[in-house]
């Protein structure tokens, strides 16, 4: 009887802890199955609403359409002109709360700007900004600002309202008004007042910041000043966002066997001329070395010695960095450690690989890359043979640098033809270290299809100015052609090779016959530029007239 009774006690009590188990587990856990919920809050309302006048402060609540992250809000917020005491911010599931002061300045237009910081509890973003606005007078001011922020990052506008004249360092305060960019770059600046205004384009994740022009990529606007009237929209500002070089600077050297080695710049150079280059050894010897650009990597320079270095510290010395540009560096000095240890090792061929494809350009080319793994000292002339059709022929290359040839059969490529380069590694004598491993070294690279070429047409609406325009091919390797625009607004493009492309209209005023993006310091505005929403196709053997391009209002 005892032992039935405690027999039922425990069963019943593992059934209660099973029951509360389930209960809880159901309590706790997710919706299980569908698509992630990737939906951005939705601004809904304000209370009071957005454009009222006779606004004296107290409490605003800001609606949206799901519950929001708390820890994104206060990164989320600006109000202009900012208020003493400040406005304080909190938050109630789906809603914001905000209280302002009573004592805000009198007929003054206050704005709530809501940024892409703010998210929902899956942290998805806002899809764009929002601004909510009150008046303190009888009337809220409603001017508008807008435009376009082209690149591939996130973007941010700033805008400044001028109470005196315009300086310099205006763009390198906090804007007084930010404006984040939606997804394709559309920025809006509302109820504005009437005034001159600077605008300037920043990366997103410097809204709201002071400029840094060595850190922050940024955007110059055409103009100077946009001059506001009441209740006026300008639209269609341009910015395109650039990141300035900083000073060229030598930082390390790879020094790879006893008398050769790379030197690393900063930056890609262009134009460069290096100025009484020597290297100093541990014992004080001064050796001049030949010099050579990497083509494949502009912002290094092979170097190359007939002396050997003594074992030790050595310091690379350059007088004078000279550019094309103006911009000229001087004293630069690296040093690095040299070990006498011999190089045993066997030269290798990097580019291209062993098996490759072509396709015949217009002019017979393309000249196809050979980068050997350290630099050549000396070759005959027949190091190099090429197979084609059953023909075995010795052909040259054409010499760039000491570890980078480019290869043209001697009458062009011809379509659909398979081609072997062969090495003979006899024939080739390395700086240091042993020649190919094997005595024949063969690339095969296949010509197929030519390419075709067409052209593109047309005219453009405007005004008469310096107009340029460029295309640009839709590519991961995007090519870029130009055409003057006549007198008549036509332009015309030649030898273009088929494929998609985008169309950017840009006025030219220095004539470089490129876009100039400006700069901040010295403060110089950017060309004015509209790219064409749509893209057009070029086709081979093809002249295609687009017809009377129309700048969008």
């Amino acid at each position: 009887m005892t032992s039935s009774i405690i027999t039922k006690t425990i069963f019943y009590l593992a059934s209660v802890i099973i029951v509360i188990f389930i209960y809880a587990c159901a309590a706790i856990a997710p919706p299980s199955g569908g698509p992630e919920d990737k939906t951005p809050p939705q601004f809904l309302s304000s209370n009071p609403e957005s454009g009222i006048t006779g606004f004296s402060g107290g409490k605003v609540v800001l609606k949206f359409s799901e519950y929001l992250e708390k820890k994104s809000i206060n990164n989320a917020i600006s109000i202009s002109p900012l208020t003493d005491p400040i406005v304080e911010i909190k938050y109630k599931d789906d809603e914001i709360h905000l209280t302002f002061p009573d004592n805000l300045l009198n007929d003054q237009t206050y704005i709530i700007t809501i940024n892409r910081n703010l998210t929902d509890e899956r942290n998805v973003t806002l899809d764009r900004s929002v601004q909510v606005a009150f008046s303190t007078g009888d009337t809220i001011e409603d001017g508008k600002i807008m435009g376009r922020i082209h690149g591939d990052e996130r973007y941010a506008a700033h805008l400044w309202k001028l109470e005196d004249e315009f300086t310099d360092s205006l763009l390198f305060s906090k804007p007084l008004y930010i404006s984040e960019a939606d997804d394709e770059g559309h920025f809006q600046f509302n109820y504005l007042s009437a005034g001159s205004y600077a605008a300037l384009a920043v990366e997103r994740s410097a809204a709201g910041l002071p400029l840094l022009p060595s850190r922050i990529m940024y955007g110059m606007s055409p103009e100077k000043l946009y001059k506001l009237s009441t209740n006026e929209i300008i639209k269609n500002i341009p910015f395109m966002t650039h990141r300035e070089n900083p000073q060229i600077k030598l930082t390390h050297v790879d020094w790879k066997g006893l008398k050769w080695g790379w030197i690393h710049f900063n930056q890609d150079l262009h134009n460069i001329t290096l100025e009484d280059l020597i290297l100093v050894d541990s014992d004080s010897n001064q050796i001049e070395p030949s010099y050579f650009q990497d083509n494949q990597d502009k912002s290094r320079f092979l170097l190359t010695l007939t002396d050997t270095l003594t074992n030790g510290k050595v310091d690379i010395k350059i007088n004078k960095i000279s550019s094309a540009d103006g911009v000229d560096i001087h004293n630069t000095k690296v040093s690095f450690r040299l070990s006498n240890k011999p190089d045993t090792s066997n030269i290798e061929i990097l580019k291209p690989p062993p098996s490759s494809i072509i396709n015949k350009d217009n002019k017979n080319g393309p000249q196809v890359p050979i980068i050997f793994s350290k630099p050549i000292a000396s070759y005959t002339d027949s190091a190099f043979y090429m197979v084609a059709d059953t023909d075995t022929i010795i052909v040259k290359m054409k010499w760039n640098n000491p570890t980078d040839f480019s290869f043209l059969p001697p009458n062009g490529w011809k379509e659909k033809t398979d081609y072997r380069l062969m090495f003979s590694s006899s024939e080739l004598t390395p700086i240091e270290g042993k020649t190919l491993v094997d005595s024949i070294t063969f690339i095969d690279i296949f010509s197929k299809k030519k390419i075709g070429y067409g052209g593109l047409m047309g005219s453009l609406d405007a005004s008469n100015a310096s107009y340029l325009v460029q295309i640009k091919s839709i590519t991961n390797d995007p090519e870029i052609f130009f055409s003057n625009v006549d007198s008549n607004n036509e332009f015309y493009l030649k030898n273009i090779p088929e494929g998609l492309y985008k169309l950017m209209m840009i006025n030219d005023k220095d004539n470089n016959q490129a876009f100039t993006p400006g700069s901040v310091s010295p403060h110089k505005n950017s060309e004015w530029f509209y790219i064409f929403p749509d893209t057009f196709e070029v086709r081979a053997n093809w002249d295609i007239d687009i017809g009377k391009m129309t700048i969008e209002e």
